[in-house]
Protein backbone atom coordinates (compact mmCIF):
# COMPACT_ATOMS: atom_id res chain seq x y z
CA UNK A 1 0.00 0.00 0.00
CA UNK A 2 1.13 3.40 -0.63
CA UNK A 3 2.08 5.85 1.87
CA UNK A 4 -0.49 8.21 1.20
CA UNK A 5 -3.12 5.78 0.49
CA UNK A 6 -2.42 4.46 4.13
CA UNK A 7 -2.47 7.72 5.93
CA UNK A 8 -6.18 8.19 4.45
CA UNK A 9 -6.92 4.78 5.48
CA UNK A 10 -5.32 5.25 9.04
CA UNK A 11 -3.82 8.60 9.87
CA UNK A 12 -1.74 7.07 13.13
CA UNK A 13 -0.03 4.46 11.04
CA UNK A 14 0.36 6.00 8.39
CA UNK A 15 1.74 9.47 10.16
CA UNK A 16 4.68 6.53 11.77
CA UNK A 17 5.38 5.41 8.07
CA UNK A 18 5.95 9.11 6.81
CA UNK A 19 8.09 9.78 9.53
CA UNK A 20 10.12 6.89 8.82
CA UNK A 21 10.42 6.43 5.62
CA UNK A 22 10.31 10.92 4.50
CA UNK A 23 11.64 12.41 8.19
CA UNK A 24 15.22 12.12 7.59
CA UNK A 25 15.34 13.05 4.12
CA UNK A 26 12.73 16.20 4.71
CA UNK A 27 15.54 17.18 7.72
CA UNK A 28 18.40 16.98 5.43
CA UNK A 29 16.25 19.85 3.35
CA UNK A 30 15.10 21.82 6.12
CA UNK A 31 19.17 21.87 6.94
CA UNK A 32 20.05 23.38 3.94
CA UNK A 33 17.25 25.90 4.03
CA UNK A 34 17.57 27.26 7.60
CA UNK A 35 19.98 28.49 9.74
CA UNK A 36 19.85 26.10 12.48
CA UNK A 37 18.90 22.64 13.58
CA UNK A 38 15.84 24.36 15.83
CA UNK A 39 14.52 25.42 12.66
CA UNK A 40 14.89 22.89 10.72
CA UNK A 41 13.26 20.21 12.88
CA UNK A 42 10.21 22.31 13.26
CA UNK A 43 9.69 23.41 9.99
CA UNK A 44 9.88 19.55 9.25
CA UNK A 45 7.38 18.69 12.38
CA UNK A 46 4.97 21.74 10.70
CA UNK A 47 5.44 19.60 7.24
CA UNK A 48 4.57 16.47 8.04
CA UNK A 49 1.80 17.58 10.26
CA UNK A 50 0.47 19.56 7.62
CA UNK A 51 0.66 16.47 5.06
CA UNK A 52 -1.23 14.58 7.39
CA UNK A 53 -3.96 17.06 7.49
CA UNK A 54 -4.06 17.94 3.96
CA UNK A 55 -3.45 14.37 2.09
CA UNK A 56 -6.48 14.34 0.43
CA UNK A 57 -5.10 17.33 -1.65
CA UNK A 58 -2.40 14.98 -2.81
CA UNK A 59 -2.79 13.74 -6.67
CA UNK A 60 -1.16 10.19 -6.86
CA UNK A 61 0.03 10.90 -10.76
CA UNK A 62 3.03 13.47 -8.97
CA UNK A 63 6.11 12.49 -6.58
CA UNK A 64 5.11 12.14 -2.77
CA UNK A 65 8.42 13.66 -1.72
CA UNK A 66 8.14 16.45 -4.23
CA UNK A 67 4.63 17.24 -2.69
CA UNK A 68 6.10 17.04 0.73
CA UNK A 69 9.14 19.12 -0.45
CA UNK A 70 6.71 21.70 -1.87
CA UNK A 71 4.84 22.30 2.02
CA UNK A 72 8.13 22.46 3.43
CA UNK A 73 9.54 25.16 1.24
CA UNK A 74 6.09 27.00 1.20
CA UNK A 75 6.69 26.78 5.15
CA UNK A 76 9.84 28.37 5.08
CA UNK A 77 8.36 31.20 2.49
CA UNK A 78 5.93 32.20 5.19
CA UNK A 79 8.82 32.36 8.04
CA UNK A 80 10.81 34.25 6.39
CA UNK A 81 8.30 36.42 4.89
CA UNK A 82 6.96 36.89 8.99
CA UNK A 83 10.48 37.77 9.97
CA UNK A 84 10.36 40.28 6.81
CA UNK A 85 14.01 38.32 6.42
CA UNK A 86 14.64 39.15 2.77
CA UNK A 87 17.94 37.00 1.38
CA UNK A 88 19.57 38.65 -1.69
CA UNK A 89 21.10 36.90 -4.55
CA UNK A 90 24.05 38.89 -4.64
CA UNK A 91 26.27 40.20 -7.38
CA UNK A 92 28.70 37.34 -8.67
CA UNK A 93 29.80 39.96 -11.41
CA UNK A 94 33.24 40.22 -9.18
CA UNK A 95 33.58 36.25 -8.79
CA UNK A 96 36.59 34.32 -11.11
CA UNK A 97 35.66 32.22 -13.93
CA UNK A 98 35.88 28.78 -12.59
CA UNK A 99 39.17 27.08 -14.69
CA UNK A 100 37.51 23.47 -16.13
CA UNK A 101 37.38 20.30 -13.72
CA UNK A 102 38.76 22.94 -11.03
CA UNK A 103 35.43 22.84 -9.31
CA UNK A 104 35.38 19.06 -9.03
CA UNK A 105 38.91 19.03 -7.86
CA UNK A 106 37.97 21.35 -5.29
CA UNK A 107 34.98 20.05 -3.97
CA UNK A 108 37.00 16.35 -4.04
CA UNK A 109 39.63 17.58 -1.87
CA UNK A 110 37.04 19.36 1.00
CA UNK A 111 36.03 18.30 3.86
CA UNK A 112 32.12 17.83 4.28
CA UNK A 113 32.07 20.40 7.06
CA UNK A 114 33.57 22.98 4.52
CA UNK A 115 31.29 22.09 2.12
CA UNK A 116 28.45 22.79 4.52
CA UNK A 117 30.20 26.18 5.46
CA UNK A 118 30.40 26.90 1.79
CA UNK A 119 26.76 26.06 1.19
CA UNK A 120 25.30 28.25 3.92
CA UNK A 121 27.44 31.35 2.98
CA UNK A 122 25.28 31.31 -0.20
CA UNK A 123 21.66 32.60 -0.77
CA UNK A 124 18.88 30.44 0.22
CA UNK A 125 17.74 30.40 -3.51
CA UNK A 126 21.33 29.40 -4.51
CA UNK A 127 21.25 26.86 -1.64
CA UNK A 128 18.33 25.56 -2.83
CA UNK A 129 19.44 24.55 -6.50
CA UNK A 130 22.39 22.88 -5.57
CA UNK A 131 20.57 21.02 -3.03
CA UNK A 132 17.83 19.54 -4.91
CA UNK A 133 20.38 18.99 -7.52
CA UNK A 134 23.12 17.34 -6.26
CA UNK A 135 21.77 16.18 -2.55
CA UNK A 136 18.30 14.75 -4.17
CA UNK A 137 19.74 13.72 -7.54
CA UNK A 138 16.86 15.88 -9.45
CA UNK A 139 16.90 17.06 -13.11
CA UNK A 140 16.87 20.40 -14.20
CA UNK A 141 13.63 20.03 -15.34
CA UNK A 142 12.18 19.09 -11.93
CA UNK A 143 13.63 21.28 -9.97
CA UNK A 144 11.96 23.88 -12.36
CA UNK A 145 8.57 22.20 -11.53
CA UNK A 146 9.11 22.33 -8.12
CA UNK A 147 10.40 26.08 -7.45
CA UNK A 148 8.05 27.05 -10.45
CA UNK A 149 10.64 28.72 -12.72
CA UNK A 150 11.94 28.27 -15.96
CA UNK A 151 14.40 25.80 -16.63
CA UNK A 152 16.87 28.83 -17.85
CA UNK A 153 17.10 30.07 -14.46
CA UNK A 154 17.60 26.64 -12.45
CA UNK A 155 20.82 26.85 -14.80
CA UNK A 156 21.50 30.38 -14.17
CA UNK A 157 21.32 29.64 -10.11
CA UNK A 158 23.40 26.42 -10.42
CA UNK A 159 25.91 28.29 -12.39
CA UNK A 160 26.23 31.42 -10.05
CA UNK A 161 26.51 28.67 -6.76
CA UNK A 162 28.96 26.74 -8.76
CA UNK A 163 31.03 29.90 -9.12
CA UNK A 164 29.96 31.17 -5.29
CA UNK A 165 30.98 27.76 -4.10
CA UNK A 166 34.63 27.51 -6.31
CA UNK A 167 35.31 31.11 -4.30
CA UNK A 168 34.50 30.62 -0.97
CA UNK A 169 36.10 26.66 -0.94
CA UNK A 170 39.62 27.79 -2.80
CA UNK A 171 39.49 30.39 -0.35
CA UNK A 172 39.05 28.06 2.33
CA UNK A 173 41.89 26.33 1.38
CA UNK A 174 44.11 28.88 0.72
CA UNK A 175 43.52 30.12 4.19
CA UNK A 176 44.70 26.47 5.41
CA UNK A 177 47.29 26.17 3.71
CA UNK A 178 49.09 29.42 5.33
Amino acid sequence: MEIWEELKKNKESGARRLVDEYGNRLLGAALALCENSQDAEDLVFRTLEQAVKKIHQFNPEYSFFNWLYTILRNFRKMDLRKKRLLLPVGSTEDLPEIPANSFTDVITGTSDDTIEDGLRALSETLREVIVLRYYYDKTLAEIASLLNIPEGTVKSRLYNAHKSLYKFLTLKRGSHHE
